[in-house]
């Protein structure tokens, strides 16, 4: 039985390591026999974003900050719950209290999907700085919030400024204003506020718009301050890669892995950098290192199948592109990952439903049109084919 597994992030969720390497040339593809036609996912992928909206609203965790922890229950078609229990618990009575609340609270759920059977069970994780994410449908409120910050700056002294920056920074955040929230970044660092919080926030928001060498920067202070700080490594590493300091950016990788030899993210971070100088045999050992430690990791199979695509491992990367999608269902690059590799194995009408779930995910993403260009001109669907292609190059994805 397949588990609907949902995740509420954390609200900087941008900050991950790319879930889609840089596009690559490939070679002429054999074309295959016409695959099976199949429900699009986009059923679930709209299901889970409902779920969401009805259920985030009423996580309002009272515990401290960096809990973790999930719930599953039984969903049928009316919405209505039963067997909610706790799957993994965040070693907190109180927090694991909430995240049954939270989901008693949002009851009745919407209604499954057409075609889902009677009843689905749903596994949701709950992290606790999630609440910082939950306004991001309602911008007036966030407006408010923002507007409400900005009368108490002219009042604040110097001190009282750097909290307010700080906190104006992750509203921006809520609604993808990367480049206002590391303006305030990087005013509550000027105000004194220099702490390893706001220095990681503004860190993962260079690194988000592409301003790798003030990434750098930032994880240099942050590293000063706490020496020890895995998570900084992998963000270091992943910044050096997109700098193209590809010695440094195993080093850090290392570095993280000799600190928490039993996270996952140094071996995700490694493997990253093995598929980027085409190691993917040990791509693919690290991946599986990181899922021995957590077999939800997602980059893990992302990045697993990535290399055993490149090895012409079709099946297996095709279970991994699977694995990826089943883990992260509202992730448009998970689902281009599958459909570029469905247009390399000729399974066209397949691609051309990723691609087209992907655009719904995210309207704007260049990637989508292109590869479902290619997927409409192999099935000699002309105009489609050359509607996306100028709409790939409009938002500025030109392939190969």
């Amino acid at each position: 039985m397949v588990i609907v597994k949902s995740v509420l992030c954390l609200a900087l969720t941008f900050c991950c390591l790319s879930a889609c390497g840089p596009a690559v040339e490939r070679h002429a593809r054999p074309k295959h026999d016409k695959p099976r036609e199949r429900f699009s996912s986009v059923g679930y992928v709209t299901f889970m974003d409902s779920l969401h909206r009805k259920i985030r609203p009423f996580w309002l965790p009272k515990t401290s900050t960096g809990k973790s922890g999930a719930v599953i229950f039984s969903l049928n078609r009316r919405g209505d719950i039963s067997n909610l229990k706790i799957a993994k618990s965040s070693g907190d009575p109180d927090f694991d209290k909430d995240m049954l609340a939270t989901i008693n609270l949002a009851v009745p759920l919407p209604a499954l999907p057409v075609g889902a059977p009677q009843t689905v069970p749903v596994e949701f994780t709950f992290n606790h700085d999630v609440y910082l994410h939950l306004m991001k449908g309602a911008p007036a409120e966030i407006k408010q919030a923002i507007e409400k910050v900005d009368s108490s700056l002219a009042t604040a002294n110097t001190e009282k400024q750097g909290e307010l920056y700080f906190e104006r920074g992750k509203l921006w955040l809520r609604i993808d204003e990367k480049k206002k929230a590391l303006a305030d970044f990087s005013k509550a660092i000027a105000s004194g506020k220099s702490d390893v919080e706001v220095l990681t926030a503004r860190a993962k928001a260079n690194n988000a718009l592409g301003y790798y060498q003030e990434c750098l920067n930032d994880c240099a202070q942050i590293l000063k301050l706490d020496s020890r700080n895995s998570h900084i490594y992998v963000l270091q590493s992943d910044a050096y890669l997109n700098s193209g300091k590809i010695s440094e950016a195993f080093a850090a990788a290392n570095q993280a892995i000799a600190i928490a030899p039993q996270q996952p993210d140094g071996y995700t971070a490694r493997a990253y950098a093995y598929n980027l100088t085409g190691d993917y045999k040990k791509a693919i050992v690290d991946c599986n290192l990181a899922l021995d430690r957590d077999k939800l990791c997602t980059a893990a199979y992302a990045y697993r199948g990535d290399a055993e695509e490149e090895l012409k491992m079709y099946k297996q990367a095709l279970n991994d592109y699977d694995k990826t999608i089943e883990l992260s269902p509202r992730d448009a690059g998970a689902l281009l990952r599958r459909a570029e590799l469905q247009n390399q194995i000729g399974q066209f009408h397949r691609a051309i439903i990723d691609c087209t779930d992907a655009i719904r995910l995210d309207p704007d993403n260049g990637e989508a049109y292109f590869y479902r260009s290619h997927a409409n001109s192999q099935l000699s669907l002309t105009a489609q084919a050359k509607s996306d292609q100028d709409k790939a190059e409009s938002l500025g994805f030109i392939g190969q």
